[in-house]
């Protein structure tokens, strides 16, 4: 998925097919009247302020195939449900992303899929080595928690002013989310958008990379990573540690972007459990001995299988150095 930028979809693809007439007529009309009204419809806004657009949908809803909720509000959190943006949303953030999280762990999603995650582990690869460490910096993991209780608080209100729509929790909900009045005017500056999406998602959680590594987002504030700490309770997927080949060199600890003391699982030869892990590989890959692999454990926390590629580049050389079995 990373080597396939999605975001082009909703910023470049869609928005040229669409304002240069692609769908409106012929194969692209039917797909435009049968799949946007359903999932990007026309946006009120840029319909009453930019009509010389010609085609004022919200391609901006496309970001949810990508960032699940509660990344990606937006498609939930609208004024009257849209069924197919909701059903996406679940089977995301409750079927898959779990599946995903309970086979190959949290960087299932955080590495492979998240935007977000892309972007730390390039921009802010270099700076890994600057996360902090320790229990202070483990019960700031805690932000992320209360994000996530926050989006679950405004998925009920949501909820409840669709049922009740003369309530004051559909007519003020735009406050809650975006800040605004229903004139358009921003009056509260702590709402979902300049709090989270804002201030704490984009100024400090991209500005910081430079203070406290790339994953400073992904590890204490992102929502979705505190729900996937649930989902990781249950996760199979492990770091495998060969103990007799540790020295205690703590490089594997260093390079931790999530601020896991992996050698601390490395030294007693047990398999890396800790749920802030997103799969980086940049302990297992800069080992100097080789101690650690990819794996899985079963129910009883015991080693059941390794990955058969390896990722440490030590491993790689062993078993390339190893004798071919004989005919």
């Amino acid at each position: 998925m990373q080597a396939l930028p999605l975001f082009l979809l909703p910023e470049l693809i869609l928005p040229w097919l669409g304002y240069n007439g692609v769908f409106d007529t012929g194969g692209g009309a039917m797909l435009g009247d049968s799949l946007f009204e359903r999932f990007i419809p026309e946006d009120a806004y840029l319909a009453h302020e930019w009509p010389e657009w010609g085609h004022p949908r919200a391609y901006w809803r496309a970001y949810g195939l990508i960032l699940a909720w509660p990344l990606m509000v937006y498609n939930v959190f609208t004024h009257e449900p849209i069924a197919g943006w909701l059903l996406i949303s679940f089977v995301q953030t409750f079927v898959i992303i779990p599946l995903l999280v309970w086979r190959f762990g949290k960087g299932g999603y955080c590495g492979w899929i998240c935007s977000c995650g892309g972007l730390a582990e390039t921009m802010g690869d270099t700076l890994r080595h600057k996360m902090p460490h320790g229990p202070f910096w483990n019960r700031l993991n805690m932000v992320g928690q209360g994000i996530l209780a926050t989006a679950f608080a405004l998925l009920v209100i949501r909820v409840l002013g669709w049922i009740w729509p003369e309530s004051w929790m559909s007519t003020s909900f735009d406050l809650l989310l975006n800040g605004k009045r229903s004139d358009g005017m921003t009056v509260n500056p702590l709402s979902w958008k300049w709090t989270v999406d804002v201030i704490v998602a984009g100024v400090l959680g991209v500005g910081l990379y430079v203070k406290y590594s790339g994953r400073v987002w992904c590890r204490f504030a992102c929502p979705l990573a505190a729900l996937m700490h649930i989902y990781a309770r249950f996760s199979r997927f492990r770091i495998i540690a060969e103990k007799k080949k540790c020295i205690s060199c703590n490089i594997c600890t260093s390079v931790c972007h999530q601020g896991i003391d992996i050698m601390n699982f490395a030294n007693k030869g047990l398999p890396m459990a800790d749920p802030q892990c997103v799969r980086c590989s940049a302990c297992v890959q800069s080992c100097p001995t080789g101690v650690l692999s990819f794996g899985r454990v079963n129910r009883s926390g015991e080693t059941i299988a390794v990955d058969s590629l390896p990722a440490s580049p030590v491993q790689i050389r062993e078993a390339k150095s190893r004798p071919l079995p004989p005919l």
